[in-house]
């Protein structure tokens, strides 16, 4: 499970937006599902988004606040209906994860981004 990041660009927020109406702006682009996990940054914001009823729906959005940008984190685990709310705890707590989100200029370079259970983020070759 995890492996390579892939981070695509899911909306973009006026300057200005306050964060309650950027969270808006994205929950509206992702059809209203439930806020399971809020981690907030000076630099970021990564909301855990689940389908209401599908535990396994999983999805991982940051906010580049720099940028004024949400982006949609997955992984090349074919994992593909999502991850589960202990899946994403174990990204938290075995992959140093927030270490990229916490600072979204490491992504935002273009370096591919790989994330292993039990290892810090690794630059891709």
């Amino acid at each position: 499970m995890f492996g390579k990041m892939m981070i695509s660009r899911v909306v973009q927020v006026d300057r200005g937006t306050e964060l309650q109406t950027a969270v808006a702006s994205l929950l509206k682009a992702t059809e209203h599902p439930d806020i399971e996990r809020w981690i907030e940054f000076p630099a970021s914001l990564l909301l855990f988004l689940l389908i209401p009823g599908d535990p396994g729906s999983g999805a991982i959005y940051v906010l580049d606040r720099k940028k004024r940008t949400w982006y949609a984190i997955d992984f090349e685990d074919e994992q593909f209906g999502g991850y589960t709310t202990n899946q994403l705890e174990q990204l938290l707590r075995e992959c140093s994860f927030l270490g990229l989100v916490e600072d979204p200029g490491l992504w935002r370079t273009g370096l591919r981004w790989s994330v292993e259970p039990g290892k810090p983020p690794e630059v891709c070759v």
